[in-house]
This record gives C-alpha cells, sequence and structure tokens, in this order.
C-alpha cells in the first residue's frame, strides 16, 4: 500500500493509530483514571473502614497500603458490588476495607454504594475516536497482517469515507471478554469490532451471555456474512447428518472465545449434545484426530484452514446443510451517549465502501493474503 510507511519495523497506518496489548493498558492508566497520579494524592488507608479511590490508584496498591490479609483479590472479593473487574477503578469509587477478622466495616458508604458503572456524559467528537480489536482471527483481525486484517482496513475506509475529518485510534487487546465485559461498558474506548450478533429477534430464547449482545449493545450494519461450517471424520457416523437434530447425541466442540448463540437456537444444547470448549481453535481438531469429540464447528473460513494446518484435511468432511450464516458486526454501548452518532459515520462509510466496490477488493485481497501465508 503507497500511503503506509514503516517505522523500528512496524506497520504505521496514516491518520489512525494501532495499539499493542500492553500500549492500550498505559493509554487506559492515563486516560481513564484506572491508574495515575502521584503517591502524595493517596488518602491513608487503614482496614474496618471506608476509602475513596483517587486518580493514581490501583487496588493492589490500596490492599499493600491497608494491609488486607490476602491482598487485591480478599479486597475485590469484598467490593463486587462496586467493581466489576479489579483493574478497572473509578475515581470517586468508595471500597469497603475488611476488617481484621474479615467482616465488613459498617459505614454510610456501605449503606449507599455508587453504582460501579460511571454515568457517560454526551461529549463533542474532537477527540480521536477510540477502536478495539484482537489479533488471532485471520483472515479479520491480525496485528501481522496487512493494515490488521481485512475487517481492520475496512473499519479503517469506512471512518475515512463516513467523515474524513474525524481522527480515530485502532487498538489491539487480546483479551477478547474484556471488550464487552469491561472496556465498551466503562466507556474506556468507544466501539468494538469483530463480534458477531444474534438474532435478536429471539433474544427470550438466549442465555444470559449471549443475550447481553442483543440487550447491552448496538450494532453497526453487517461487515460480512461468515459461514458457520461443521466439520466431522468422513467415516464418523455424523458424517451423513443433514439436520441440526441429527446431531444429538454428539459431541460438539467450538473454542471457547466463539459464540453459542446459534447452537442454542437449534437446540443443539445439553442434555441433546455435549459441548466442549477448548481455549483454542488447534484443539479442536486435536481432539476430534483422537476420537475425544464427533463434530468441529466454528467459523468456516479460518476452520478449514486450521483443518489443512492440523494435516486432518483429507479424512474430515463439511457437513454443508448445517451451515449457517452469521453476520460480523462493529458494536458500541447503548450506555453511550454518543453511539448514535458513531454508528452514522462506520455506516455511511461502510455503504459507500460497497458501493465503490473497495469492499470486494479488501475481501478478495485479505483472503489470498493469508491464503498465500
Amino acid at each position: 500500500m503507497s500511503n503506509v510507511r514503516t517505522q523500528a519495523g512496524k506497520m504505521v497506518l496514516p491518520r489512525v493509530t494501532l495499539f499493542s496489548s500492553s500500549g492500550f493498558a498505559a493509554l487506559c492508566a492515563m486516560s481513564f483514571g484506572i491508574v495515575a497520579a502521584s503517591a502524595g494524592q493517596v488518602q491513608a488507608q487503614e482496614q474496618c473502614t471506608s476509602y475513596t479511590i483517587v486518580r493514581g490508584d490501583t487496588l493492589s496498591q490500596v490492599a499493600k497500603r491497608a494491609e488486607v490479609p490476602g491482598g487485591y483479590q480478599v479486597l475485590f472479593n469484598a467490593n463486587t458490588d462496586v467493581l466489576d473487574s479489579p483493574n478497572l477503578l473509578e475515581v470517586g469509587q468508595v471500597l469497603k476495607i475488611p476488617c481484621a477478622d474479615g467482616a465488613l466495616p459498617v459505614t454510610e458508604a456501605t449503606a449507599s454504594v455508587p453504582d460501579a458503572t460511571p454515568t457517560l456524559q454526551p461529549e463533542s467528537l474532537d477527540r480521536p475516536l477510540r477502536f478495539v480489536t484482537s489479533s488471532g482471527y485471520a483472515p479479520f483481525t491480525e496485528e501481522s497482517l496487512p493494515g490488521g486484517g481485512l475487517f481492520t482496513q475496512m473499519v479503517r475506509r469506512s471512518m475515512e469515507l463516513g467523515n474524513e475529518d474525524q481522527e480515530f485510534n485502532i487498538m489491539f487487546v487480546n483479551d477478547w471478554n474484556s471488550h464487552l465485559q469491561d472496556l465498551l461498558p466503562s466507556g474506556a474506548i468507544d466501539m468494538a469490532f469483530p463480534w458477531f450478533k444474534p438474532d435478536c429477534t429471539k433474544v427470550d430464547n438466549l442465555s444470559a451471555p449471549n443475550a447481553y449482545r442483543c440487550t447491552d449493545f448496538n450494532h453497526s450494519e453487517p461487515f460480512y456474512d461468515a459461514l458457520v461450517g461443521y466439520y466431522t471424520l468422513a467415516d464418523s457416523a455424523y458424517a451423513t447428518a443433514d439436520s441440526y437434530s441429527d446431531l444429538f447425541g454428539a459431541r460438539l466442540c467450538r473454542p471457547d472465545a466463539w459464540f453459542t448463540f446459534d447452537l442454542e437456537g437449534e437446540a443443539l444444547v445439553s442434555p441433546n449434545i455435549e459441548l466442549t470448549q477448548p481455549p483454542t481453535q488447534a484443539a479442536c481438531w486435536d481432539l476430534l484426530r483422537d476420537g475425544e469429540v464427533d463434530v468441529v464447528t466454528y467459523d468456516a473460513l479460518p476452520a478449514e484452514e486450521d483443518a489443512t494446518n492440523a494435516g486432518m484435511k483429507e479424512v474430515v468432511v463439511d457437513l454443508p446443510a448445517l451451515t449457517s450464516k452469521q453476520t460480523l458486526h462493529v458494536f458500541v454501548s447503548k450506555s453511550n451517549p454518543n453511539g448514535e452518532a458513531y454508528m452514522e459515520i462506520i455506516n455511511a462509510g461502510l455503504e459507500e465502501l460497497r458501493l465503490s466496490g473497495e469492499w470486494f477488493e479488501i475481501v478478495r485481497e485479505g483472503i489470498k493474503t493469508t491464503v498465500e501465508n
């Protein structure tokens, strides 16, 4: 790409900054009150009292200064009504410091604890917008790929086309769960991608961990239609399955980071099936090879590449009748007062990206690069 320059061996893209996980941790620390300021601002902390978080505090520091037995974990457990995460503190939160015997102090603060979720106020868009994604989802998002992967490229171009004057940063934080659980709700970042959206008309049929994708977030127009495939060994009893009910009794494997709302929609849940969710995609193929699961299921594009890398392409068959289409989106928290403005920019740019044909070019080149590598 002619408009890409390099710096210290790393790709630098115009108008948009790519941050690594460690870089983003530092950014959050400086910008959002997770960690900041000097020790001179620290108030005295004692057991069996309450303490109000000031800029510069971390949970481990507070626990150490108050000599809490068990450290920050005990302090966090005592304040789960206030804290969503031990790593996300907000200035003004009131923490209960446990007593020596483990009891909690009875104070005015414990009778009225402030909401752990900050109230976000509308702000102008004259600052760079903050996007978060993660590596490990080639060809869509992978920091080592050109432009950070094809989905990252599409988001960047949609922002440029939607509002060429709006600056933005794209940050790689390689902890997918933190994106929706912590970073979006806290306002530490504005938008996250790429995330699959369930059929929100069926939200009542979804488990709470899946339903919150509908109840807590708004979504861009679909950026990409992904096919979710089902794969089994050629000599498996499930090799001829042509309906989801044919998989009842099977042992399914889907990587832990992947959604399960589509399985819930087709009754592929316990006790109808046994679901295994190992930490990596490669682990599913190892389990299939070893006879510990019957079917592997997740996004077809990386799944078929993973099967090849595992040396199983010749012994695995897909189950085309079970393949489903799921859509990938940019998410924004419903609690973000600027969410609609963000979505207007990204959706307008996405429409222009598709009309111009550039969307197809990005997808073609992204898939080609992944296959060649």
